[in-house]
């Protein structure tokens, strides 16, 4: 009985995920050292959604630019994140798109192609190890606004192989309410997203956004 119970203990620690001897530094240095390898130091490409589709056909004509349909243009540099702006538009009017940021902000993808985001929480204090298996491992992470750790978190799940954050679940007073899960492949030598999908989680509502066109600066 003593053994059957000991083994049954194991058994669920390894369902549950026992976290091993790793540091969040540590993880830090393997989300850095991935990303040297794995990320361009900028680039650009495009995002296609379906709400983001019909925004643009709803653009008046006299802010077109006429060299080319409007899209949603994504801009990444190292060391200063993502920011977002509208192709073929008037310059003036290129970044009213900028809310569109926020997804980004749900996908957690910036935080390791600009490992410096997530260096900036850990300094904070807010963010630490929650669970690992063999394949990936997740942080908790709290908003670095607030001085509380409270049941307001973000839950962010590491691939182990190339360290980039494959979901992200959000929760709001310990429930969760909005889940992104971030899609990657080879593109050249780089490893970058191919997609997100953001599921709303009270409203059981999934967007996808598909990148396209990537163009490298190195």
């Amino acid at each position: 009985m003593i053994i059957f119970s000991a083994v049954l203990l194991s058994v669920t620690m390894t369902c549950i995920g026992a976290l091993s001897d790793m540091s969040i530094m540590e993880v830090y240095k393997n989300i850095e050292a991935k990303s040297e390898v794995n990320t361009p130091e900028s680039y650009k490409v495009n995002v296609e959604n379906d709400k983001f589709r019909e925004a643009l056909a709803d653009l008046p004509e006299e802010i077109l630019t006429g060299e080319g349909e409007p899209s949603v243009l994504v801009h990444f540099r190292k060391g200063e994140g993502v920011n977002i702006t509208i192709e073929n538009i008037d310059e003036e009017y290129a970044s009213i798109f900028s809310y569109i940021e926020d997804y980004f902000q749900f996908s957690g993808i910036s935080k390791v192609q600009n490992p410096v985001e997530f260096k900036e929480i850990i300094d904070m204090g807010k963010v630490e190890l929650y669970k690992e298996n063999e394949d990936s491992i997740v942080v908790k992470a709290w908003d670095p606004e607030k001085e509380e750790k409270d049941d307001n978190f973000a839950l962010f799940y590491l691939d182990k192989n190339n360290w980039v954050i494959t979901k992200a679940r959000y929760f709001l007073d310990g429930n969760p309410f909005v889940e992104a899960e971030n899609c990657y492949k080879n593109y050249g030598k780089f490893y970058m997203p191919y997609k997100i999908v953001l599921t709303s989680l009270n409203e059981e509502s999934t967007d996808e956004f598909i990148f396209k066109d990537y163009r490298f600066n190195k």
